[in-house]
Order: C-alpha cells, then structure tokens, then sequence
C-alpha cells in the first residue's frame, strides 16, 4: 500500500520528525531517527521536504506492507533502514 505524506504534518520533535502519512482511509504515524533524516538530505533543514519525502514514503510503505510496525502503532525510519533502502535500489 502506497503511504503519502499529508501536507503541513512533517515536525521536528527533539532530534527526531514525526510524519502523517495517509494510504486510501488509514492514517499512519512515521517516526524519522535523526540519523535517518541525515542520511537522506544534505543538512538537517525541515525545508529538503518535497524531493526527500518520496524515499521517507517509499520506506513506510514497504515497512506497513511487511509489517514492520511497532508496538505503539508508529512506523519507525532509522538510517539502516535509509542505507538498505539505498543499496536495494542501486540494483
């Protein structure tokens, strides 16, 4: 299931990002570690937003496809999960 991030809800909370992201009428919380957010932009600024998201969707979407979600309901993105995603599509 393709997981979309909803307008205005990428926040920064400590040194992590919490991301609403919607697929048909669920609604999921992503949680992005710090480290995964680096891995994926240039600098640590909420404003690489749009070209950046697509890879933060397409991680959630495998993990709530897979069912990698945690116990308390979230998605969590962590910089493994950023260099996995990175070395499974350079094939």
């Amino acid at each position: 299931m393709q997981l979309v991030a909803l307008p205005a809800t990428f926040n920064l909370i400590g040194n992590d990002a919490l991301i609403v992201m919607k697929a048909d009428d669920t609604h999921q919380a992503v949680c992005v570690t710090k480290d995964a957010l680096a891995g994926v932009q240039a600098a640590p600024d909420p404003r690489w937003l749009p070209q950046d998201l697509s890879v933060l969707e397409l991680i959630a979407s495998w993990k709530f496809d897979h069912g990698e979600i945690a116990f308390d309901g979230r998605i969590w993105i962590t910089a493994k999960d950023v260099q996995n995603w990175h070395k499974m599509t350079r094939h």
